[in-house]
């Protein structure tokens, strides 16, 4: 068959441009008009060697071809017993095969063209992932399961345009709902298949994390995304930082460095565009960081401690290690009093100062016993 044919071809040359002929939409269309041609032809027949009424001849052969059969009429000579077989038996019998053919053969070829990423899946107001390290599959899982635990993302799905699946997405992928197109992200074509346009999101990564010739690249596919009319808000890696402007006027909402270990990034600058900025200030040794102070800090309630740092210009108090279990808390209710050995303060760049400066202001400001 010319569909088996096919299937053999873009198995053997996934990317040849093979002419694909077959329809399964215009197989049942075909098998519909024969249908019908073959229950005129049988009225007919039923008309000429019966001497039926036409009406009673499309009675006769309704019945037959339904198979309901009421034996109100039926075919008394050779010649109408011969057609019913010949026009209904066996031409029915044939169509209704070939129906089912055509439709298990449509669910295979369905079936083989998701797994290898030929399926356009129109979608509208999902997250499109551009560009994506396809080779590192953990990284992909660690970014779908951020996508998951946001309320900003957990009920979008997520769909990938990418050649580094030839084979189809992995099993931990598919069943965590990644969908995948197979094109190459700068084409046109294939960000009209993926439906750019009616993304909600899209996520385009640097095609590496340390060439910066790979920034051009990056710049072509959010231009080509403005020009098929993408509106949905675009975030891009950008290795030179020299190029976050440009990046902009080409139509980049948020730019981000490609920071390929925390895939947290990603979701939280699409989730709250400007917490990039604040994340990647604390990845950076430049600007703010986070500074630990290795004092004992009894009876203090949270909030006091973070007003009282905050007032004489130490910095934010961020977390907390417990003196006894020794875990970290992080960002605790305002009246929770602690007990830590350490402290971790977010400090503007060249504002650290010395434990025991930390340590003589709050025994200076220690609050008072039944506050």
């Amino acid at each position: 068959m010319a569909k088996v044919r096919w299937l053999v071809t873009k198995l053997q040359r996934p990317n040849a441009p093979v002419h694909r002929p077959w329809s399964p939409w215009r197989s049942l269309r075909y098998l519909m008009a024969l249908l019908l041609l073959l229950a005129a032809a049988h009225v007919l027949a039923i008309v000429v060697f019966e001497g039926l009424t036409p009406f009673q001849a499309l009675w006769l052969t309704m019945t037959t071809i339904t198979t309901v059969g009421y034996g109100d009429l039926v075919a008394e000579t050779i010649a109408g017993r011969l057609s019913t077989i010949l026009l209904v038996y066996l031409g029915g019998i044939w169509i209704a095969f070939q129906s089912a053919a055509t439709y298990f053969e449509y669910r295979a070829d369905r079936r083989e063209r998701r797994r290898r990423g030929r399926w356009k899946w129109h979608m509208t107001d999902h997250i499109l992932l551009l560009n994506v390290p396809a080779q590192d599959t953990a990284y992909l899982h660690r970014l779908l399961k951020e996508f998951q635990a946001s309320r900003r993302f957990r009920r979008k799905r997520v769909q990938v345009v990418s050649t580094g699946f030839p084979e189809g997405l992995p099993d931990s992928l598919s069943e965590m709902g990644l969908v995948h197109y197979s094109g190459y992200p700068w084409d046109s074509d294939a960000l009209r298949s993926a439906s750019a346009a009616d993304a909600d999101v899209i996520a385009v990564f640097a095609e590496s994390d340390s060439d910066v010739a790979t920034d051009g690249r990056t710049l072509d596919i959010i231009d080509r995304l403005r020009d098929i009319g993408a509106e949905g808000r675009i975030l891009a890696e950008c290795v030179d930082d020299r190029n976050r402007p440009r990046f902009k006027r080409f139509g980049a909402d948020l730019v981000v460095r490609p920071l390929r270990g925390y895939p947290e990034m990603i979701v939280r600058a699409l989730a709250a565009p400007g917490a990039e900025q604040i994340l990647e200030d604390l990845f950076t040794s430049r600007g703010d960081e986070v500074w630990r102070y290795d004092v004992c800090v009894s009876g203090w309630p949270w909030g006091e401690l973070v007003s009282a740092l905050v007032k004489e210009d130490i910095g934010v108090p961020i977390a907390f290690r417990r003196s006894i279990r020794e875990d970290i808390i992080i960002n605790p209710m305002p009246d929770v009093r602690i007990e830590a050995d350490k402290i971790y303060v977010l400090v503007r760049e060249g504002n650290a100062r010395p434990d025991k400066d930390i340590a003589a202001l709050l025994a200076r400001r220690r609050p008072r016993a039944g506050d």
